[in-house]
């Protein structure tokens, strides 16, 4: 279904990103966000003839223009199969506001063929924000059921698809974030956990503005392991790294990703009345 309006922040015209592109740039950004090609989830094909057109600009033009949004942050565009993602999508203005509509996005998800790189980052960005956008309801909310009910089986299924990947994506969409959001997605997917207590190459994206840990905390190891996040026992909450499916013995090639979330994500939206 082609999309019908557009939500885009008031605040734009101010980004420091956006002031590092001309008038033409600026321009066929705002066609990405604007085209009815585009879907809700910030992620589709958008043909460069298309897109060309809809900014009035030639092709080289629009290349130039897609080399610079990248290049500053505002987009992925790939160049092979002509999907473009626009970052921070649920981060801001398109966040799904409550539980039915986050489980309508994440059945979207399911006939999505678009590059893998872009669904995964697109759905770490899309989980954050939506739980992010959570904390606004109030702790005795039915809606925080149904919340867990559908992000329990989509996060399930996209770590059946990108393995720990899906972990630094998440990692990464984490920096910076309150606490609260990262205590709600390590009980939504308790193997996340692991990945952030452990060390790994980029430190950075793991202590986000809102940590008070000190330096000298993260050598407490054994007290780090004894609770998670939730702040009940690790041996309750954590399970360790499900084995994934792998070849014929003496093929090193893994089995192929499936491209969709497993069927109960699907079921779960249904069950709350998201979709028919």
């Amino acid at each position: 279904m082609a999309k019908t309006f557009a939500q885009i922040e008031t605040t734009l015209p101010h980004s420091r990103k956006l002031r590092r592109l001309n008038h033409k740039e600026r321009w066929a950004y705002l066609c990405a966000h604007l085209t009815p090609l585009g879907g809700y989830i910030g992620l589709f094909r958008y043909p460069k003839a298309v897109w060309a057109d809809d900014a009035d600009l030639s092709v080289s033009e629009l290349d130039s223009a897609i080399h610079k949004m990248a290049e500053i942050g505002l987009l992925s565009f790939d160049e092979d199969e002509d999907f473009v993602r626009i970052h921070s999508w649920f981060l801001k203005k398109n966040a799904p506001e409550n539980a039915s509509r986050m489980a309508s996005i994440a059945a979207d998800y399911a006939d999505l063929n678009a590059p893998d790189e872009m669904i995964l980052e697109s759905a770490a960005e899309f989980t954050v924000g939506a739980i992010k956008r959570a904390q606004r309801w109030k702790p005795e909310s039915v809606e925080w059921s149904k919340l867990r009910e559908v992000f329990k089986p989509f996060l399930s299924g996209m770590r059946h698809n990108y393995e720990d990947d899906l972990h630094e994506a998440l990692a990464d969409q984490l920096n910076g974030q309150n606490r609260a959001v990262k205590v709600e997605l390590c009980s939504l997917i308790p193997s996340l956990q692991y990945y952030l207590e452990a060390p790994c190459r980029h430190p950075a994206h793991t202590v986000g503005a809102y940590d008070t840990k000190t330096t000298q905390h993260l050598d407490e190891t054994e007290t780090r392991k004894e609770k998670d996040y939730t702040g009940k026992p690790a041996a309750d909450n954590v399970q360790p790294f499900s084995t994934p499916p792998v070849a014929c013995a003496g093929s090193a090639e893994k089995v192929a990703k499936v491209q969709r979330p497993h069927s109960e994500t699907i079921e779960a939206a249904r069950r709350i009345g998201a979709i028919p």
